[in-house]
């Protein structure tokens, strides 16, 4: 008989020695399913990976050169195999059901949350052999899975990666009649409209940022809410540092209105606000702005703005139909959010590369890694720099660029030249080679 990968065997050899060689086909074969750093190669979800992580037993190879020791070599193997399992079991998936991303940007982002699918690792066959002057291992691991583990992280991503992280940060100010005006600021927990949006985005499945997280120290609030349209940077750096994807931000006004129908014992009120949408990945866009005029009426100064302020937040009647600053931001995160994430601009900046070698990491960057596209922005003997689109957050390359930095595999400029990222901030990365 024959068996793939393998010569026909002689009469001689033993049916033992048969199934036994056929066994090792199959594991070699599921683990070469998913060969490369990248899922670009193999973007289809392979359905004997998928039964196999499903089942319980899951076969993958990582790579490592071997700089110091064997075994040092091999913790990375093994590393890089659970990196490949998690793009495989989870990250493809996640991908495929929210739209956003791949596999491979997905697994980086993921890893640290997920890694605890990959246990009792055993290796079953390992292999070295030189990349020009370094010597390379490969390990061929075997990992035991809980399915119940992967299917409940594939839930816990679906909801962290396909929904973004909003911060809310709006203004209110209430004019009140006969009172001194009160300003519930950016991180009040009294503030109306911002926990009636808060409370609307949950119910549609987002996830929100407290903002207590958002370091507010030496910010002017009423400038900054006063043209959210032109958010400065500082701020945006310290609502991604918060962990947030999305920034709401803006001013909320209440005044006091006369309505004769109403009566003596009616007071009204009338909100009016101007609030941005910003997504914070690349180097920020503003998404929309919402304007508008809402009434309130109440028989107290303070619940009458009040409900003015919650109706500009969710509408009239949050409970049947959601409306207001709600709607608008659900219905432009619904249309654009998949595609900031799939086309992420991330400003790539790298020093210590000649012409040539940066046309080879560029290669590499685009063969071997989840990245999409390369613009050259400008180029001298000092610096390269350049516009990446990148299918996931700047945090998730990063992540990538320092887990290959000495692998040659991946980037072949490593094996002269060291990579390190040197930051990695909101639509921006820096990379030294030395």
């Amino acid at each position: 008989m024959a068996i793939p990968g393998f010569s026909n065997p002689t009469p001689k050899l033993s049916w033992v020695k048969i199934l036994s060689l056929l066994a090792i086909s199959v594991s070699v074969s599921l683990a070469v399913s998913c060969s490369g750093p990248s899922s670009r190669d193999d973007s289809g979800l392979s359905g004997d990976f998928r039964d196999a992580c499903m089942k319980g037993e899951i076969t993958v190879y990582g790579e490592a050169p071997i700089y110091t020791s064997m075994a040092s070599a091999m913790d990375k193997a093994k590393e890089d195999a659970c990196r490949k399992a998690i793009e495989k079991c989870i990250g493809e998936e996640v991908a495929q059901y929210s739209g956003v991303g791949d596999g491979q940007s997905i697994g980086f982002e993921v890893y640290t949350k997920a890694r605890g699918i990959c246990r009792n690792d055993s290796v079953i066959e390992q292999q070295t052999y030189n990349l020009d002057t370094i010597k390379m291992l490969r390990a061929f691991v075997r990992f035991e899975v809980s399915p119940a583990d992967v299917n409940n992280q594939i839930n816990l991503m679906q909801k962290l990666v396909g929904n973004p992280r909003i911060l809310v940060l709006i203004r209110e100010e209430y004019n009140l009649a006969g009172q001194a005006t009160r300003v519930e600021g950016f991180n009040s927990r009294n503030a109306q409209a911002a926990s009636a949006l808060r409370d609307a985005l949950v119910q549609k499945g987002y996830n929100i940022v407290d903002p207590s997280r958002f370091d507010t120290r030496g910010i002017n609030e009423a400038m900054v809410s006063s043209n959210p349209g032109n958010v400065p940077p500082e701020l945006m750096d310290r609502a991604v540092a918060a962990d947030a994807d999305v920034l709401i931000v803006g001013n909320i006004e209440a005044n006091a209105q006369n309505i004769a129908t109403l009566g003596q014992h009616f007071k009204s009120y009338k909100a009016t606000g101007n609030v941005a949408i910003v997504t914070l990945w690349g180097r920020g866009e503003v998404l929309g702005e919402f304007s508008k005029v809402e009434n309130g009426a109440q028989t107290t100064d303070l619940a009458a703005a009040r409900a003015a302020m919650e109706r500009f937040a969710v509408g009239a009647e949050p409970d049947r139909r959601l409306s207001g600053l709600a709607q608008f931001t659900h219905s432009r995160l619904q249309s654009r959010w998949g595609s900031i994430t799939r086309n992420n601009v991330i400003l790539m900046k790298i020093q210590g590369l000649s012409f040539d070698e940066a046309g080879i990491f560029r290669d590499d960057l685009q063969l071997k890694t989840a990245v999409k596209g390369v613009n050259e922005i400008r180029s001298s003997q000092g610096e390269t720099v350049w516009e990446v689109t990148y299918p996931g957050r700047v945090f998730a390359l990063r992540d990538t660029l320092a887990f290959y930095a000495a692998n040659p595999k991946i980037f072949q400029i490593v094996a002269k030249k060291k990579l390190i990222v040197t930051e990695a901030k909101r639509g921006e990365i820096s990379i030294r080679f030395q």
